[in-house]
């Protein structure tokens, strides 16, 4: 179900909301008071830009309300688009947050394509834990809210909850 939205904007929301807060970080969990999820719309925005999918137009609309970027004030690396496999799994990360609020992908997780991001994951982190994973390959996972840590073992697979 679509959140209720008032008449207003993603863009006039946001640019309202740093009117009243321009030192505040917007958290993802944020909600106005017209039920519009405006933190995970900025999240969005974010994720979008750092896998090369918002337009251009866009992100000159966003510069010109003055959307933030990042909360630490370093923007998001861009993905290269010559790195297809890795682009389409930060995508699938960054559609399994979407759907369940977090990037705790299962390590046996599949998705509805047949990827298995849990495993390609599940690598990641591994080589992430040994010190063996460049700040390049690092930072997009980390703006996705992956960490290191323990990651669950699942049974959550996209066909398992599509059943």
């Amino acid at each position: 179900m679509r959140e209720n939205r008032s008449t207003a904007s993603a863009l006039q929301l946001y640019r309202a909301f740093r009117q009243r807060h321009p030192r505040t970080a917007i958290p993802a969990d944020y909600v106005t008071e017209g039920g519009f999820r405006l933190g995970r719309w900025q999240d969005r925005q974010r994720v979008a830009r750092m896998l090369g999918t918002l337009p251009p137009q866009r992100i000159e609309q966003l510069d010109a309300i003055g959307f933030v970027w990042s909360d630490d004030d370093v923007p998001l690396p861009a993905v290269s688009r010559a790195d297809s496999k890795r682009r389409r799994m930060l995508t699938a990360i960054a559609a399994y947050r979407e759907e369940h609020g977090d990037a705790l992908v299962p390590a046996n997780y599949v998705t509805a394509d047949g990827e298995q991001l849990g495993q390609w994951l599940y690598r990641a982190v591994k080589k992430w834990r040994a010190d063996a994973l460049s700040d390049e390959e690092r930072a997009p996972l980390a703006a996705l809210g992956v960490s290191p840590g323990p990651r669950p073992r699942g049974p959550r697979t996209s066909a398992q909850r599509a059943g």
